[in-house]
């Protein structure tokens, strides 16, 4: 009866079920999380972000709609958990441009404000650590719309995320985060309140990569330095003196 449910889901509702589950597997094993922190401990970025909410479901990749500002606008922190995985939150802001298009309309002023919460999973320990670090992510968040009459969407709506993007390592601790979000209301599913944002911004990561030391290091396995005494037998002791 579950498996017949799980089939009658819609595939955003599916995919978010599925990063439920392997996320509650992976925390589950706090042990594992605290001895393979093989990659960073936190990251923090600031992204500069593109909003693609003009409505126009044929052309998802139009540069000349995109909305944005000259100044980032997204903030998020990353927390990495183990063997690939990592949670994330973040917080954006956006404002719209009226002399581009927004759901089909033109003229339409305000602000988009959006808090989410992701899974991410990172290919960077696959690749060999080192300049190119991909990752897909998914999870959910909430969106308000500062309301205009001619705004279609939701001026609150709780979405369904996926995305993809990429770091470029430049050093140890610094790199740049290119990212493509799909949002998918579930107030109106495939309807206006959907949209896409493309982000580009700086990334940190607050622990060197490969920070644990080796388990080689530890008190049991130093050899001692000091000298060991050998006891001799008073017998053969005084055959010797003799």
């Amino acid at each position: 009866m579950l498996a017949i449910e799980f089939q009658r889901m819609p595939l955003i509702k599916r995919l978010t079920f599925l990063f439920i589950l392997v996320n509650f597997h992976i925390l589950a094993q706090p042990g594992k999380m605290v001895n393979n922190k093989e990659n960073y401990n936190f990251m923090l970025g600031a992204s500069w972000i593109l909003l693609d909410d003009d409505g126009i479901e044929t052309n998802p990749i139009n540069f000349s709609q995109y909305h944005s500002v000259p100044f980032p606008t997204r903030l998020f922190i990353d927390k990495y958990l183990y063997n690939g995985w990592s949670v994330e939150g973040s917080i954006s802001y956006q404002k719209y441009d009226s002399t581009k298009y927004t759901n089909d309309s033109l003229g339409i002023n305000g602000n988009l404000f959006s808090l989410d919460g992701h899974s991410k999973y990172s290919f960077y320990k696959l690749l060999g650590r080192k300049l190119i670090d991909p990752y897909v992510l998914a999870g959910a968040g909430i969106t308000t719309r500062q309301l205009d009459e001619r705004n279609t969407a939701k001026g609150l709506s709780i979405s369904a995320n996926v995305g993809v993007g990429v770091n470029f390592w430049f050093s140890e601790y610094v790199g740049v985060q290119l990212q493509s979000l799909a949002k998918f209301s579930l107030n109106d599913l495939m309807g206006p309140s959907n949209y896409i944002v493309h982000s580009a911004g700086v990334i940190v990561r607050l622990q060197k990569p490969n920070a644990n030391k080796s388990s080689f290091a530890k008190a049991r396995y130093k050899v001692k330095k000091s000298r060991a005494k050998i006891n001799v037998p008073k017998n053969q002791k005084r055959k010797k003196d003799s």
